[in-house]
């Protein structure tokens, strides 16, 4: 289950924002509008709120906007880089709107959001001062090419809005370009983009759908393990009903089946089995978010047998019914 924004881990894990119902009604006309021209530059919809903008310095690698908001409300359109929003000064409220989804939560300062490319999102101060942030864009074949450098080679980078976190490695790296935007100088370029190759690792690392990927001792080698998993969200991800062919999984990864679901176990501490059953129960929690798909079709979709199956995995998992989980929504 996601968690609301506002409960920060003491250690620094990310924090997924709480998922609200899906949008089932029209966009208010200031969405729409924003929806429309989504492709527009934040500097030509809100000129007066942008104080400073790498644009102008020809940083490569990552784009930083020192932005004060001027009103109480202030809409961001959606855009093709993933967003880190650091606040600089007085807490606001967010809303992001990753395709029929909307996350919330609160942002304080010191604290960060994550926008995943793609997603519109709304700031709405919650007291007299307007707040001001530093947003920082990378371009996702830019956190790709960090996936790679991680050893990543055959998995997608997915994100999901993280809002009102604490982690020091973002502030440090996000105040340090802060200052370079400052001084705007052609040393200050290169030490930008040195700077957002450890930004884009930590998103892999810490922020994306490859930061629970680890192995245990006596486990499967990374490259392997990768291997693995990509064949296994691939059949997922196609919809193929039935069960994933684990054997011919560990025949491409050429591993006998008895190595393979012991050496899966000790570098992902569940079995595969079991990794496929979580899986399926996110991808039906997304079904159930998103669309008004019967139950039936959906645990179709979602790779089981019958809903009578489906419903007692997903209980087992989800902690209710599908039906449950869905009118909680």
């Amino acid at each position: 289950m996601l968690q609301t924004a506002i409960a920060i881990a003491s250690n620094c894990q990310p924090v997924a924002a709480r998922c609200v119902k899906p949008l089932s009604k029209p966009l208010s006309r200031g969405r729409e509008e924003s929806e429309k021209r989504s492709t527009e530059e934040l500097s030509v919809l809100h000129p007066e709120s942008v104080l400073k903008s790498s644009d102008a310095i020809g940083w490569h690698n990552v784009r930083a906007i020192h932005f004060r908001h001027t009103a109480k409300e202030v809409t961001i359109p959606a855009s093709d880089d993933h967003c880190m929003a650091l606040n600089l000064g007085a807490p606001f409220f967010t809303n992001v709107y990753p395709g029929k989804r909307r996350f919330e939560g609160h942002v304080r300062s010191g604290e960060v959001a994550i926008i995943p490319a793609g997603s519109s999102w709304t700031c709405r101060s919650e007291g007299p001062e307007l707040p001001v942030m530093l947003l920082l864009y990378l371009r996702p074949l830019f956190v790709r090419s960090a996936a790679r450098e991680l050893n990543f080679w055959d998995t997608e980078v997915d994100l999901t809005p993280q809002i009102g976190f604490k982690d020091k490695h973002i502030c440090h790296v996000a105040m340090s370009l802060l200052h370079e935007l400052n001084e705007a100088n052609v040393v200050g370029r290169l030490y930008s983009d040195s700077l957002a190759a450890g930004l884009a690792i930590q998103l892999v690392r810490r922020y994306s759908s490859l930061k629970d990927i680890h192995v245990g001792h006596g486990g499967m080698a990374p490259h392997k393990l990768r291997r693995a998993i990509a064949l296994i969200d691939h059949h997922l991800s196609d919809e193929e009903e039935g069960r994933v062919a684990l054997r011919a999984v560990a025949t491409n990864v050429h591993m006998s089946y008895f190595h393979f679901s012991r050496a899966f176990k000790q570098s992902m501490g569940m079995t595969a089995t079991n990794y496929i059953a979580e899986r399926r129960i996110e991808r039906a929690k997304k079904m159930l978010e998103e669309t008004e798909m019967p139950i039936s079709e959906i645990a179709l979709r979602s790779g089981f047998s019958s809903q009578s199956h489906f419903t007692t995995a997903f209980r087992r998992l989800a902690g209710a019914t599908p039906k449950a989980f869905r009118s909680a929504l």
